[in-house]
């Protein structure tokens, strides 16, 4: 087959040629848009919450998030294009309650969009040096989280309302906008919980227990079991490991019963305590 006859292939049939290459630039938007978001949602954790926000790292969240709007942008030129299309080839497939539920989720997440780039994204690169909810009121916080939400699930839904054919004329646009409701609402309060879960861990470059290094020295000649090295702090609560440069290694958990032997293993052997131990 040489060039012409492929050429020929894509010529014969417009019609056909021109909803692939909808559907194929629409796709494109979609996995620009889904990509870049679950890559937003993952910096946000790893990044962000657990430690200090820098420049560096802002950079990669603003490239990111550019990308997102240019999927976006994309999903708008292929869905007005699929409108014009089914108008001059086959009009009542317009009709089809699933498109309707497709464009009203589309504008939510186009409005949702412009909130972030007005004014998440500037109060994040605000928090450069900090953490990104430091300082930040509860109701703000709230606010970023739910549009957070609303941006995961707003870019799974079209995903998932393109794959299953089975709700064309079968499902109205009220029960499929209803279950999307539900999912940002149940996205919502997943994300809060997290993130007080998270709140709840010990930063590692501010407010760490001093470490009793002499301790140390002698529950190591000792053959003190490594997690003595966790007594400098509560029981039972996440902490993180630190060597002579008090950074932080690695979060484990202290259980009462093993930090219970491990006092009466270090009283045994002379060894004493930290003064700040629990």
């Amino acid at each position: 087959m040489d060039v012409n006859q492929l050429f020929s292939i894509f010529t014969e049939d417009p019609e056909v040629t021109t909803k692939t290459a909808l559907r194929f630039f629409h796709f494109i938007g979609l996995a620009l848009g889904l990509g870049g978001a679950i890559v937003l949602d993952l910096m946000l954790l790893r990044f962000f919450l657990r430690g200090k926000i820098i420049s560096e790292t802002f950079g990669i969240f603003s490239f990111a998030s550019k990308i997102v709007d240019m999927g976006l942008r994309l999903l708008w030129i292929t869905g007005v294009g699929f409108l014009f299309f089914y108008a001059l080839t086959n009009p009542q497939l317009l009709a089809n309650p699933k498109v309707h539920a497709k464009l009203v989720i589309v504008i939510i997440l186009t409005v949702n969009g412009y909130f972030i780039h007005s004014v998440i994204l500037p109060s994040v690169k605000a928090q450069i040096g900090k953490s990104l909810f430091t300082d930040v009121s509860p109701v703000r916080r709230s606010i970023f989280i739910t549009s957070g939400a609303i941006s995961a699930v707003s870019w799974f839904t079209p995903v998932a309302l393109g794959a299953f054919s089975q709700l064309n004329f079968s499902v109205p646009a009220f029960v499929i906008l209803s279950v999307y409701l539900t999912l940002i609402a149940s996205a919502a309060i997943g994300m809060h919980l997290l993130i007080l879960t998270i709140g709840k861990i010990t930063d590692p470059t501010e407010g760490e227990p001093a470490m009793n290094y002499a301790w140390l020295e002698k529950a190591i000649s000792a053959d003190v079991p490594r997690p003595a090295y966790q007594m400098g702090v509560k029981v039972d609560q996440p902490v993180f490991q630190t060597d002579r440069d008090a950074q932080a290694k690695r979060r484990l958990i202290v259980k009462p019963r093993l930090a219970t032997a491990l006092r009466d293993s270090a009283h045994e052997q002379d060894v004493p305590m930290p003064t700040h131990a629990a």
